[in-house]
């Protein structure tokens, strides 16, 4: 026990801790000098009582620990009543007290209960410790967690796999999945526990949330050498992430192994994957799927039948969407706010904003709530029709409906502002609306106004703003910079826009094709074309592959030169040598096909040459 918890404290603590973090932890596993073997002394309370007082309150505490107090006062003027009780209570039903402040979600009150236990030297078991260690991990409290293991040996318990389960659940609370995994490993290494499927579903859980899915894979086939059988729960979670990671196929053939090794999957496995087939519109496979749940007897539930009206949505395929509401009601499937929003979704899409009204009014006519992403949905549908002005009706009726407004709310009716040119009513919303109400920005509020201004010729603002954000702690990325880049560069800050993409990498940030492109498009309405082609060679040594739109660019840029007389007579030679050379890697845009063709050949290009061009068109 002592060598995995050593070993486990070396490989989970931070390369840079904060400051007294692994000194809590050290003396937090001091208690491994004690024997994790059981108390032999130990005698358990029974839970059973022949006086009526008690029997009442133990009644009470069974059906609170399943539904928590209604008020936190209620809950402490029991505990006072047990402390002053002649014989004391089991432990058990202080354990009941404590689940259900845990269930009511009072933390921190469960830990002074707890020490107020110790201090009263109130008899506590395993269970109490794992309550309470629950406890702390809600309050990232971890390393208090860990020391509570140290009570559980102390008291002459050992602790079992539950207990183990809960603090490797406390180390993903933290978005610490490589930390728990390592800590299972030790646990194996030196056979402390054998941790269970249980265990291992956590950790892929976390994985699968924060880090690569690889990792999750690899843990996967771990706990299968290590003779640990996944269930459904297991693959569920692995074909889940698969399929939000858009590696579709390779979750359809977990479905197989699952299907041979004879674990069954259910409807939440079906519904991952008709999710993600969707998003590539694979329909003839999301059919096949539908027929093998039929044959399994799993029914489509409201979540699958949700992201199929979805789906359809996104197409803009609606009378299948209401046909699927259709069939749900037949099935006794009640649309919920989540398939009316899809359904409303797929109208905005389509611009049909007041049909996509009327189906408000129908899901409120049927009282199902709409909730704030409702309202957003509409919102933004009015901004894309250039109805700024009735998405402010709605943004002014969300509070009526007893909502409230988000950062998305806001930013979209921002951009609306913007894309209809009232850009002094859009600085007036953002002042008012946004940073007087002490609305928290996010990096998609800055992008937003940054590219309206500069839109509209606010560099001297843009900048200001730029600076206040980098003031108030939010760090620009790379999206941001490109924004600025692009409209200082269009406002004749060619040198600014050059300085702020020479310094990307001292603020920990790689230009992406857009950036590069949108710097090689100014260098060339410069008149810096070899500059520009400079940047193009630097620009896939770093490896960043360039798109159409930057080979397009570096192509106007060749003809903008020859015009403006900025270019060497051979600016032809330098065209085809860029198509010539890339031929495989992209298509020339319908306005430089008609430049090209419009433009006289020198005499000299070989016909190869003149063949390769020709392939691009």
């Amino acid at each position: 026990m002592k060598r995995a918890f050593t070993t486990s404290l070396r490989f989970m603590s931070p390369r840079h801790p904060p400051k007294g973090y692994t000194c809590r932890l050290l003396t937090s596993f001091q208690f491994l000098l004690y024997s994790t073997y059981p108390n032999p002394n130990h005698k358990p309370h029974f839970p059973y009582s022949s006086n009526p007082a008690h029997a009442k309150l133990q009644q009470l505490l069974l059906e609170k620990s399943k539904s928590g107090f209604d008020k936190l006062d209620d809950a402490l003027v029991v505990f006072d009543k047990m402390l002053h009780m002649k014989p004391l209570l089991p432990v058990i039903n202080f354990n009941q007290l404590l689940a259900a402040l845990v269930r009511m979600k009072q933390y921190t009150v469960a830990v002074s209960v707890f020490r107020d236990m110790r201090v009263k030297c109130i008899p506590v078991d395993t269970t109490t410790f794992g309550t309470v260690i629950n406890t702390c991990c809600h309050l990232n409290a971890l390393d208090y967690a860990f020391s509570l293991l140290g009570g559980i040996i102390k008291s002459g318990f050992a602790p079992d796999v539950v207990t183990y389960n809960t603090l490797v659940r406390g180390l993903i609370l933290q978005d610490k999945p490589v930390e728990a995994e390592i800590l299972v490993k030790n646990l194996i290494r030196f056979k402390d526990v054998q941790p269970n499927v249980v265990t291992y579903n956590i950790i892929i859980d976390g994985l699968c949330k924060s880090g690569p899915t690889s990792m999750a894979v690899t843990l996967f086939r771990y706990m299968e050498k290590k003779g640990c059988k996944p269930n459904t729960i297991t693959y569920n979670t692995i074909i889940d992430c698969l399929c939000k990671q858009r590696l579709v196929d390779q979750a359809l053939g977990l479905l197989h192994e699952m299907t041979k090794k004879g674990i069954l999957p259910d409807v939440i496995t079906y519904s991952s994957l008709i999710q993600g087939l969707g998003d590539f519109n694979r329909w003839q496979d999301i059919t096949r799927l539908l027929k093998k749940m039929d044959i399994q007897n799993i029914s489509p539930n409201v979540r699958t039948f949700n992201i199929m009206i979805d789906a359809y949505g996104k197409e803009g395929k609606i009378k299948d969407a209401e046909d699927m509401i259709e069939i749900m009601t037949k099935r006794d499937l009640y649309p919920n706010v989540v398939t009316y929003n899809s359904l409303m979704d797929g109208y905005c899409l389509r611009g049909e904003v007041d049909e996509a009204l009327a189906v408000l009014e129908n899901m409120t006519r049927k009282g199902v709530v709409p909730n704030i992403r409702t309202y957003n949905i509409l919102i933004n549908g009015y901004c894309k029709k250039l109805k700024v002005d009735r998405a402010i009706d709605l943004l002014q009726q969300i509070p009526l409906e007893g909502l409230t407004p988000t950062i998305e709310t806001y930013c979209t009716i921002l951009q609306g502002f913007f894309i209809t040119g009232r850009h002094v009513e859009a600085q007036n919303f953002f002042k008012e609306k946004m940073i007087d109400q002490g609305l928290k920005l996010d990096k998609v509020t800055c992008r937003i106004l940054l590219h309206g201004l500069c839109q509209y010729g606010f560099v001297d603002k843009a900048l200001s703003f730029f600076q206040m954000m980098e003031c108030s702690g939010l760090i620009p990325d790379i999206y941001i910079y490109t924004i600025l880049i692009d409209g200082l560069s269009k406002n004749g800050h060619l040198e600014k826009a050059r300085s702020l993409f020479k310094n990307l990498p001292s603020k920990g940030l790689r230009p992406d094709v857009k950036t590069y492109t949108t710097m090689i498009q100014a260098l060339c309405h410069e008149g810096l074309f070899i500059e520009a082609n400079r940047l193009f060679v630097n620009m896939k040594a770093n490896d960043c592959l360039p798109n159409d739109a930057t080979y397009n660019t570096l192509i106007r840029g060749c003809f903008h030169n020859k015009k403006t007389g900025s270019c060497s007579s051979c600016f032809t030679y330098e065209v085809l040598a860029i198509v010539t050379t890339n031929r495989e890697f992209f298509k020339l845009d319908m306005v430089m096909v008609s430049v090209v063709m419009k433009t006289p050949i020198d005499e000299n290009i070989r016909s190869s040459e003149l063949i390769g061009l020709e392939d691009r068109i």
